[in-house]
């Protein structure tokens, strides 16, 4: 079984604030399991969604952003069970490990110590645990140090773009995912620079065609153009079955690629008297 179990789709240090669309990462359960950037709240929200922390064989912090990094010592203090044991994988960027310039380390001498194992990755890099094979892949962020990743499974490719603007090599890197997670930080033709958004992703996709697209890292303009109408103008323009990657979110991939969404998703509702100024970064 190849399974992705989703914690949030927001991100961006208003949303990591604000919390309507929750910012706790990503699992991978491929025999290993793997959490992927563990930003604010992935503790909690693994309980809330069944997910064991303390099963966990590696932890992932591919930058040096609170929203990506935020969880990841208490994971690999769940991940040593309860820093009992040396136990599990830690990888991370440099920044986030080492430090690099006004970024990092984010994670401590200590916490780093109780891993069995550390592995600092740059792009074009890879690293293998049990059936999987950890590729990471390059981006345009504003910490320099980041990486995407492609992940190869025996089920096939899972493609993270991470926290990137889009750039014209960008597509060939994920060509062959059979799922596509990208970090789509605004609706529509909505851009800012080292990030992707609605549109980016179109083009991504009619480049890279996976089976599934999931959208997270999605900011606060979301709030105005709700995430499931932007995924269905997606899926229209690209013809790629497009959700957002709300807590509960689950994706198998088996001959055809199937996914859950949660039984309740967040509502808007509670957020359409915001001011202005609250909605519009």
């Amino acid at each position: 079984m190849v399974e992705l179990a989703f914690l949030g789709c927001g991100g961006g240090r208003y949303q990591v604030i604000a919390q309507h669309f929750k910012t706790g990462g990503f699992r991978l359960h491929a025999g290993v399991k793997i959490h992927v950037d563990p930003g604010p709240g992935a503790l909690l929200l693994s309980h809330q969604h069944n997910l064991d922390p303390l099963a966990l064989d590696c932890v992932v912090a591919t930058h040096c952003h609170p929203d990506h990094y935020c969880d990841a010592e208490v994971l690999i203090e769940a991940m040593t069970q309860h820093m009992t044991r040396r136990r599990g994988v830690l990888i991370g960027s440099e920044s986030v490990l080492k430090g690099m310039g006004k970024f990092g380390p984010a994670i401590s001498r200590f916490h780093q110590g109780k891993a069995e194992k550390v592995v600092c990755l740059r792009a074009g890099e890879s690293y293998e645990l049990g059936d999987i094979k950890v590729e990471t892949t390059p981006t345009k962020h504003g910490d320099p140090t980041t990486f995407g990743l492609k992940i190869h499974s025996q089920k096939g490719i899972i493609g993270y773009t991470n926290d990137t603007q889009y750039f014209d090599e960008l597509a060939k890197h994920f060509i062959g995912s059979r799922v596509l997670i990208a970090n789509v930080t605004r609706p529509l033709a909505m851009r800012i620079p080292w990030h992707l958004c609605s549109d980016d992703l179109i083009t991504l996709l009619n480049k890279v065609k996976p089976e599934l697209a999931v959208m997270l890292h999605m900011g606060m303009l979301f709030l105005k153009h709700p995430p499931e109408k932007e995924a269905k103008r997606i899926k229209t323009a690209t013809g790629v079955e497009t959700v957002p990657g709300y807590a509960g979110l689950r994706v198998n991939l088996d001959k055809k690629v199937k996914f859950k969404r949660p039984t309740k998703q967040p509502s808007l509702e509670a957020f359409v008297r915001l001011p202005p100024e609250r909605i519009e970064v």
